[in-house]
């Protein structure tokens, strides 16, 4: 290896992104590429939504995982990007690489975990790869979603965003990964019927939209470059849950709520006016304001800032990782 190139835990996975997202050539039946929630393709007169998503033993999740939570979580965080797209998932595929010590029993026990979720969802199962590590290398799940466009409804992209638009997040933030988290990042609830009521009730008000999986921080600041904006968040303004709070403390539960990441929850930027209701869906998920979009004060400005106490404070340090 080259000494000029990066170690792999140490790169910059933002930058790599962009790079990849410079060398993929544009073709007429591309409706959206690289650097949304999922891609848009144009196929016989419609439309066809397509994502990717990895999962890695000692990234995503750790070994003590069950092989049940494992596949499900590979499926759902799919499912999450077509929620953010306000699209119908119709099929997913999944490859896996084996590590050598795995049983066969696991193996299967994977395998329908994959398929239970994806059928729950509407995704059937479709086809995939399986394959063993040469050595005992981590158990490792590729998950492809496809999707089509709701009827009447376009899919929402990170890109629409306007100034003065007010930014909403579904649910509650911060928690996840802790032990009295409940497991929420094994157990989400990938939020495809509020997505769909809220695209059905709002329509074109609702500007843009995304998932939140890196943090709010992250996440948050990628949103808003999509649209060539700033982000402007109220730390008073966030919804934590109760691990977060624990977690963090009252006082300091907010930075939980923007740093620890794996939520899954809808981040949506809506027309300025535009009256949303408290609650969507058919579990009445919360849905709060959180903050605001306006235009970027210069060049090298900050594509989110949080205010707390009426104070910007630096939160460029928040999110969550999963290369490190």
């Amino acid at each position: 290896m080259s000494a000029d190139l990066p170690r792999a835990d140490s790169f910059a996975e933002d930058a790599l992104l962009a790079h990849i997202h410079t060398t993929v050539a544009g073709a007429e039946h591309v409706v959206v590429g690289p650097g949304d929630d999922m891609a848009v393709i144009k196929v016989n007169g419609g439309e066809l939504l397509a994502a990717k998503d990895l999962l890695v033993e000692g990234r995503h999740f750790l070994g003590t995982a069950s092989m049940a939570q494992i596949g499900r979580k590979a499926v759902t965080r799919n499912i999450s990007d077509v929620a953010a797209m306000a699209a119908k998932p119709v099929a997913i595929l999944a490859a896996c690489v084996l590590p050598r010590s795995i049983t066969q029993a696991c193996a299967q026990e994977l395998v329908d975990a994959i398929s239970r979720t994806a059928a729950h969802f509407g995704a059937p199962l479709i086809g995939g790869d399986t394959c063993v590590h040469v050595a005992n290398g981590p158990l490792t799940i590729s998950v492809t979603v496809l999707a089509q466009p709701l009827d009447g409804v376009k899919p929402i992209l990170r890109s629409g965003a306007r100034a003065g638009d007010h930014i909403f997040v579904t649910g509650a933030l911060g928690g996840s990964l802790q032990p009295d988290g409940g497991g929420h990042h094994f157990t989400f609830e990938p939020r495809l019927a509020e997505s769909h009521a809220l695209a059905r009730l709002l329509g074109a008000n609702v500007h843009a939209m995304m998932d939140l999986s890196d943090g709010l921080a992250r996440d948050g600041a990628r949103f808003a470059q999509a649209s060539a904006l700033q982000a402007v968040i109220v730390a008073e303004q966030l919804p934590c849950t109760p691990a977060c709070v624990k977690a963090h403390t009252q006082v300091n539960a907010w930075r939980g709520a923007l740093g620890d990441g794996e939520d899954y929850e809808l981040l949506f930027a809506v027309a300025a006016g535009v009256k949303v209701p408290a609650t969507i869906g058919p579990n009445n998920t919360p849905l709060t304001c959180i903050g605001s979009l306006q235009a970027l004060p210069g060049t090298n400005s900050e594509a989110l800032i949080c205010m707390h106490n009426q104070k910007v404070v630096d939160v460029s340090q928040l999110g969550l990782w999963h290369n490190t």
